[in-house]
């Protein structure tokens, strides 16, 4: 029996994000439904339309190719994947688009970082599970998997 039924996986394609691809392989059965989603972010001083425009066109460049080979590795799998690519607040975002498709589970990866850098991009996984109307799994880099 498989208690999850609809997963939203955060990637990005980081180390911590690959992490939780695989993890998700390993775990999930064909029965599963993958909602694989990327967060473009768009910067803060973003003002004008083309601003905007231009940071989602980015964003769609650098996504693209690495998302559709994580889904084309879950497909492998015999996972059903559906792939988003939404535009925001990463932690926000996550969210907002797990409660949008009714999932069931978030899963995501973490990459360690130093306390300032934390401090100064925010935590992403802190605020979905503070935040998420469902579980979350965090999948982390530890210090020997985060050596090359």
């Amino acid at each position: 029996m498989n208690m999850f039924k609809r997963i939203l996986l955060a990637y990005d394609g980081s180390q911590g994000a690959q992490l939780a691809l695989g993890r998700s392989r390993e775990l999930f059965t064909t029965a599963t439904e993958v909602h694989l989603l990327a967060v473009g972010r768009i910067p803060e001083y973003a003002e004008t339309v083309s601003e905007v425009d231009e940071a989602k066109e980015q964003a769609a460049r650098h996504y693209s190719a690495a998302i559709e080979q994580a889904a084309q590795g879950l497909r492998d799998a015999g996972l059903s994947v559906a792939v988003h690519l939404e535009y925001g607040k990463v932690g926000d975002t996550i969210v907002r688009v797990a409660e949008t498709i009714g999932a069931d589970l978030i899963v995501l990866g973490t990459n360690p970082h130093t306390a300032l850098k934390r401090r100064v991009l925010g935590a992403s996984a802190d605020k979905v599970v503070d935040h998420a109307h469902c579980s979350v799994l965090v999948v982390r880099v530890t210090g020997t998997q985060g050596q090359t």
